[in-house]
């Protein structure tokens, strides 16, 4: 979905044949993630300045060695993109032509063998998007959590309909060992479905939704998305645009809710009214898209464009 998430973040500067002399728009990758977005917008506004943030180290490496071929033109920001105020005040801008966000785990990182995001590899509990930034892991929660706040949390962040049979297996076998690794979870989880539900979902891996939810809890991820979001329509020039693909629907309600409290508040208009969704190519292209949601707000105003050989 880069290409239409690309057309509706810049569709409104495009229409006007280019900037005005003197004038660089600036956007903001909010999760740099393996880069696509930031190489993208580069390359499509050839005069354009990129400010790329992510909390993960890795990621916030591969920004710096993009930002080596594109001298000048990109900020590579080791942040969460729930200090995009902050990170904008460091890069120098108070006011942005658009910025854009594409939730979920990139490539690189459920590769990584030493992150514990995958199920499918056999790694340490960790899951921490910013591994050296301290914090509980995965294995941690699984350790102190009470086993109704572990179904709570299985249930309200992912969704999990065998939530409390999963609770329940995760405290029996910690009793007798910690759960210290990804194999010893999808263990956990298989031991607590039910006969035959395996069957009934098989398009997905049983332990996908548990492993989401351990993910969003040790990193905050609705709370750091809902803060980000309200930092980055403050922080955007009037008819300057805010572009989100989410992955799954705690994600998409937050963008929906911020989104239409912006339109509330007068601030903002919504350009989707429903997400776009990824197309049948798109999906057998990349399975991990089927779940794709795309939306989009444009902050209201006039543009006031600045004289001739003012810089923006």
């Amino acid at each position: 979905m880069l290409d239409e998430a690309l057309g509706l973040l810049l569709a409104s500067y495009e229409n006007r044949n280019g900037p005005p002399p003197g004038v660089q728009r600036v956007y903001v990758d909010c999760t740099f993630g393996a880069g696509g977005f930031s190489e993208a917008l580069l390359r499509r506004d050839s005069s354009c300045r990129v400010v790329a943030l992510d909390a993960d180290r890795a990621a916030w490496q591969r920004a710096q060695a993009l930002a080596s071929q594109h001298a000048g033109r990109l900020i590579a920001l080791h942040a969460n993109f729930a200090e995009l105020a902050s990170a904008l005040d460091t890069a120098g801008y108070r006011e942005v032509d658009g910025s854009v966000y594409d939730l979920g785990l990139s490539s690189p990182q459920l590769a990584d063998p030493r992150r514990g995001f995958a199920f499918s590899i056999d790694a340490p509990l960790d899951m921490r998007l910013d591994d050296a930034g301290g914090g509980p892991t995965a294995a941690d929660l699984l350790a102190s959590l009470s086993e109704a706040e572990l179904a709570d949390l299985f249930f309200g962040l992912a969704e999990e309909h065998n939530a409390r049979r999963i609770a329940r297996q995760i405290v029996r076998r910690r009793e007798r060992s910690p759960l210290l690794r990804t194999g010893d979870l999808v263990a956990a989880v298989l031991s607590a479905l039910p006969a035959g539900s395996r069957r009934r979902h098989a398009a997905i891996h049983p332990a996908t939704r548990t492993f989401q939810a351990l993910r969003i809890a040790v990193n905050d991820e609705l709370g750091a998305l809902r803060r980000s979001l309200e930092a980055a329509v403050d922080h955007l020039k009037p008819g300057a645009r805010c572009v989100v693909i989410s992955f799954h629907s705690g994600e998409d309600r937050v963008v929906k809710r911020s989104f239409l409290a912006a339109r509330s508040a007068g601030i903002a208009k919504i350009l989707t009214s429903k997400p776009l969704l990824p197309t049948e190519s798109e999906v057998r292209a990349n399975p991990r898209s089927r779940s794709a949601k795309l939306r989009a707000i444009e902050k209201i105003g006039v543009v006031a464009l600045p004289e001739p050989g003012e810089a923006a």
